[in-house]
């Protein structure tokens, strides 16, 4: 039986965060879209719906067995339960949901109320993943998000009075504004509400977010941009506390205390099947006919929305992109998605596909080490990892 996982992309949000490179739509902008943003909200679950059943019609997916669900954005908990509740059963009406399958929402602290996470949790949704991102107000601003610490607080609390156990929170290293002393903060701060996972992303200034179009003046709201060297002391500073308090690095960017390493994500990285449903989410596929296949659909909503609605001409969707995989794909994938963890790649593998010279090179640097019989990344390393990738891709 095809084992599989599902994104679920929700593009809505009340405002675009100055750092976030995903496509999302704020709510204030969807009435040129649709005419009515709460008759759109109202109408998104139906083309969801009926994107499955095309893809598991088109790819021969019926009866997969799902392990994971996530619900990402865009901001998730804005929308209403009933549309978690009409999504987990068109998807059960498709799939085979595993009972013991890992299903995760996001939150946006300022709609963390307990509500709505008591009614997430009555749907069956098991895991949250908070995006927290700094815990100081001038950081906030910088970043553009429209909660405060309190929200944090708030939120977090009331996913646990809602009977959650398996919550993460993000964090972002690197904001404007946020000095050593402000991280350090943010740090202690994330550990003082005992999350099971935190992810921890390194602020990366990708081209058409609010920041790239301002960053050649070095400054937002009187603050300075982070220098790359102070992002990495940051991260390396987090790493040694988290370490200290029972967090495992398992990934470049992603931390759990024991048995709540997020099991979508390291579906991702071990090159397991996926299905992206909405505008923009990707999807990976092995196909019946030994093909595999990355699928990424249109980064438009209105587009999105035309061509779930020809039904019939899917096969030449506007905008949407298809991309069937060489085995130097497959290779390179499997090179960078294994090195990204904190298991590694087989040694005897990795020096046949790159090289032993290359590899006794990057260990005698202190880039990488053994693991048992793999090789991974340090985390030097993982500082450096796009530049290593780099160098021992085929």
């Amino acid at each position: 039986m095809k084992e599989l996982s599902i994104y679920i992309h929700i593009p809505f949000c009340k405002s675009k965060c100055n750092y976030c490179s995903f496509y999302s739509v704020p709510l204030s902008e969807l009435k040129p879209v649709s005419g009515c943003a709460d008759l759109l909200l109202e109408q998104y679950p139906e083309f969801l719906t009926e994107e499955i059943n095309i893809a598991a019609e088109q790819y021969s997916l019926g009866g997969s067995h799902v392990n994971s669900i996530y619900f990402g954005g865009g901001t998730p908990s804005i929308m209403p339960a009933g549309f978690f509740q009409n999504l987990l059963g068109s998807i059960e009406k498709n799939f085979k949901i595993a009972g013991d399958a890992e299903i995760t929402a996001e939150v946006n602290p300022e709609s963390g109320n307990l509500e709505k996470l008591s009614a997430l949790k009555h749907l069956g949704i098991n895991r949250l993943s908070i995006g927290a991102q700094s815990f100081d107000g001038g950081a906030l601003k910088t970043a553009g998000r429209i909660h405060n610490k309190n929200d944090i607080y708030n939120a977090s609390d009331n996913a646990k009075k809602a009977g959650f156990n398996n919550i993460s929170l993000d964090l972002i290293i690197g904001l404007p504004g946020q000095t050593k002393d402000i991280f350090y903060n943010d740090a202690k701060s994330i550990l003082s509400l005992e999350p099971a996972h935190i992810s921890a992303y390194m602020l990366s200034i990708e081209k058409g977010t609010k920041f790239y179009k301002i960053s050649k003046k070095r400054k937002i709201n009187g603050f300075p941009f982070t220098p790359e060297e102070n992002i990495a002391e940051y991260y390396e500073i987090l790493c040694g506390l988290l370490a200290e308090n029972g967090y495992a690095r398992y990934e470049i960017s992603n931390f759990a205390k024991n048995g709540y390493e997020s099991r979508h994500n390291l579906n991702y990285w071990k090159r397991g099947e996926y299905l992206g449903l909405g505008p923009s989410a990707s999807s990976f596929l092995k196909l019946e006919n030994g093909k595999e296949i990355r699928k990424t659909n249109t980064a438009d909503l209105k587009k999105y929305m035309r061509n779930i609605s020809k039904n019939g001409g899917i096969k030449q969707n506007n905008g949407d992109f298809i991309e069937i995989l060489t085995e130097k794909d497959k290779i390179n994938e499997e090179i960078f998605l294994s090195l990204r963890t904190a298991y590694g790649i087989n040694a005897k593998r990795l020096s046949e596909l790159a090289g032993r010279e290359i590899i006794d090179k990057f260990i005698k640097e202190g880039f990488m080490q053994y693991s048992k019989d793999n090789i991974a990344l340090t985390l030097k390393g993982a500082l450096l990892s796009s530049e290593i990738f780099a160098r021992i891709m085929i």
